[in-house]
């Protein structure tokens, strides 16, 4: 698989290449929503071109006093947006208004966010910092998004995905079990067992592909005995892979993975992925994807994919922390209690 890293250079001089918007164009911006009203602009469209204008986060966050005060930079569009147009898993999309500029701690950074008056509940500045759940993605502009649709684990549409999935996923275990990364380590069972053993599922979403028939994203797990270390020995040992299951010419399936690693049952020592959203362009369907970490955060616009290699459109950072730091400690604070 492609080093992801590369992805991020490539991407991230895109962005810097594209031109501000005019008053003309047809541009749009996203951004992502929590349940308190907290909205971070992340990804501005224009003509075929992906930037990421408002600022990621940084030490310490300067705030603007009012949106007008925000530079027209930032926004990607001609003006700066007050009307957007939520969407949430479950409901009809529903419009917003968006009140002022505030910041949230990301991590251990800060992060300058929109602050929408139709919240249900005050601006939460949680102390640990850390990543907080999306509530829903919004739009400003004149763009075309859906959201992905959740497929339960236990329903028959699964079941009959993952049973085709068992050869796709055998090979790519093989092909990484393989790599001089992974040379040092050997799982408890040897290849020919891990084979016939069964694959999980931990999510599952479809949602539209650019070469015909279904497109899912989903994570997937196969857990094996856990050898060492003694202190974790209750916890299974697994193999993840995140990314797109894909139809060939022949019905069988095709993986293109995101996220590919050895862990163990906590999932903590690797990037986790998930869908947002998906964001219709001429191109073909851009997936919004959530990439995490327990001490980092990042946001990926991924063309549906048409091969092995996933086709990275902007990756966004949206906090982290880096090795040795950890999220400030202490009790939660409203916004009405810091300005």
């Amino acid at each position: 698989m492609r080093p992801l890293a590369s992805l991020l250079i490539a991407c991230a001089l895109l962005a810097l290449a594209a031109p501000l918007v005019d008053a003309q164009s047809d541009a749009f911006l996203l951004a992502l929503v929590r349940d308190d009203g907290v909205m971070l602009p992340v990804a501005a469209h224009d003509r075929g071109r992906w930037r990421m204008p408002w600022p990621g986060p940084a030490k310490e966050a300067v705030v603007p006093i009012r949106l007008e005060d925000c530079p027209r930079a930032w926004w990607g569009l001609p003006a700066a947006p007050r009307e957007w147009t939520l969407l949430t898993p479950g409901e009809s999309p529903r419009q917003v208004t968006v009140d002022r500029p505030t910041w949230v701690p990301s991590f251990c950074q800060q992060q300058v966010v929109l602050h929408s008056r139709t919240a249900t509940r005050p601006v939460l500045r949680d102390a640990e910092g850390g990543r907080a759940p999306t509530y829903g993605v919004a739009i400003a502009g004149p763009g075309t998004v859906t959201l992905p649709r959740p497929v339960p684990t236990d329903d028959p549409e699964a079941r009959v995905l993952l049973d085709g999935l068992q050869q796709a996923f055998n090979r790519e275990e093989r092909l990484m079990l393989a790599e001089d990364y992974f040379a040092v380590y050997q799982p408890s069972i040897d290849a020919e067992q891990r084979d016939r053993m069964p694959v999980q599922a931990r999510s599952i979403h479809a949602g539209p592909g650019r070469t015909g028939g279904p497109t899912y994203y989903v994570e997937l797990m196969r857990h094996y005995p856990r050898r060492m270390p003694e202190h974790l020995q209750w916890c299974d040992e697994v193999t993840y892979m995140a990314g797109w299951v894909r139809q060939r010419q022949d019905d069988s399936l095709d993986l293109t993975l995101v996220t590919r690693a050895v862990t163990s049952c906590l999932l903590d020592t690797m990037q986790r992925s998930e869908p947002l959203a998906i964001v219709h362009t001429a191109r073909g369907p851009v997936w919004m994807l959530e990439l995490y970490r327990p001490d980092s955060q990042v946001l990926g616009m991924f063309l549906a994919p048409t091969d092995e290699f996933p086709e990275p459109v902007l990756i966004r950072d949206l906090g982290r922390c880096e090795p040795g730091q950890r999220p400030r400690r202490g009790a939660p604070t409203t916004d009405t209690e810091v300005p």
